[in-house]
């Protein structure tokens, strides 16, 4: 029971962290304020997540003989934390494309890291938490942690006038904060996985087919996150007013949707995947379609947008943990994470030549991509 809570303790001031280091919201103002080429925001969003995603597969074979997952944990969540000190420094020594250099490569750092992280993780849930239990351990940390950001995202809306100029730093600073209190939490558990005789097969991979149909529903869906920016890039004005709106409708959203999300998910994470998809393709309507540059209409369709990518995270995480046991499940998280990060890395290329020469946006074609992904999840086996 002490290891639950230190968990959950810890899961919280992580999603806090990730949720104030953003690259939908965070690093998007961050490279917009300090003048970096615009081409670089829009691999934001890729490198954060297919680097937290392509070296899984090669972390999963090196965990093959090492039972020990929080030790693994422990150096991703230090490359982390050095990762966001790094960004802090490029933001208060440089300025324009040197600076937005230096924060990609701390990205990808800080995505390393998280690869790391993101793997092992799974087998401490399943060590502190029962099937049934974990997507409801997974939406209390992102409420927990939706609430803190809240507190942190009213006042420097409330005060942005006497703010503004430091808005960046402070939230960086909670981001790194965030990942130092992360450590401290989460350091006592310790989770040991058997992974019995894997002498033989130490380089080989071999799944069954449940493995690929995830992979495909899970690589369309990852559409609801890369659609992210293109709701703060298509809004004119003050990024630094911008900021702390829209970090406080994603708060908002995990705030008032994560626990749903989980105990939905314990019944069914197929379901869970099948509304949160809905809901993100109606936000990409709303983008679409309603005229008004507002800043309510632009943080009210972000914050419908971050409800349906928290249901996407809880339903694709509650299933990977469900469907398989042991260290099938750590293989399964590994490979199927690599997986996504090539897809990533391919949809934002194609993204980002496609959008200069379209006459029409690219979000269309992601609504579509989303609309497939909720048809496909119809292949995926029952995972309870």
């Amino acid at each position: 029971m002490k290891q639950k809570k230190l968990l959950i303790t810890g899961l919280s001031l992580n999603k806090l962290a990730d949720l104030l280091i953003s690259a939908k919201t965070t690093l998007t103002a961050l490279l917009i304020s300090i003048g970096a080429p615009v081409w670089m925001i829009g691999w934001l969003v890729p490198i954060r997540e297919s680097g937290a995603l392509l070296p899984q597969v090669l972390i999963s074979i090196y965990l093959r003989k090492h039972t020990q997952r929080h030790l693994v944990w422990r150096v991703g969540m230090l490359t982390q934390t050095l990762s966001v000190f790094c960004m802090l420094l490029a933001v208060i020594l440089f300025s324009g494309g040197l600076a937005g250099t230096l924060i990609l490569i701390s990205l990808v750092f800080l995505s390393l890291g998280r690869s790391a992280c993101s793997l092992t993780v799974k087998d401490m849930e399943a060590d502190v938490a029962k099937k049934g239990e974990r997507g409801n351990l997974i939406g209390i940390a992102s409420t927990v942690s939706g609430m803190v950001t809240l507190v942190i995202a009213i006042p420097l809306a409330i005060y942005d006038g006497s703010l503004s100029s430091n808005v960046l730093l402070i939230v960086l600073c909670g981001s790194l904060l965030s990942f130092v209190l992360t450590l401290i939490c989460v350091w006592p558990v310790k989770t040991t996985v058997d992974v019995g005789d894997k002498e033989e097969k130490a380089f080989s991979i071999d799944f069954d087919a449940t493995v690929y149909k995830f992979i495909l529903v899970r690589g369309l869906f990852v559409h609801s996150a890369l659609v992210a920016p293109y709701f703060m890039i298509e809004k004119n004005g003050d990024v630094k007013e911008l900021l702390p709106i829209y970090i406080g409708a994603e708060a908002t959203a995990a705030l008032l949707s994560s626990i749903i999300w989980g105990k939905i998910a314990d019944k069914s994470a197929k379901l869970t995947l099948q509304i949160s998809g809905l809901l993100a393709i109606i936000s990409c309507i709303g983008l679409l379609t309603l005229q008004t540059t507002t800043i309510v209409t632009s943080a009210l369709l972000f914050f419908l947008l971050s409800v349906s990518h928290a249901g996407v995270r809880t339903g694709r995480k509650t299933y990977s943990l469900d469907v398989k046991e042991g260290h099938e499940r750590t293989e399964l998280v590994g490979f199927s994470n690599t997986a996504i990060g090539i897809i990533l890395l391919t949809f934002g290329a194609i993204y980002a030549a496609l959008t200069p020469v379209l006459s029409f946006s690219v979000v269309y074609i992601m609504a579509g991509m989303l609309l497939l992904a909720i048809i496909t999840t119809v292949i995926l086996p029952d995972e309870k």
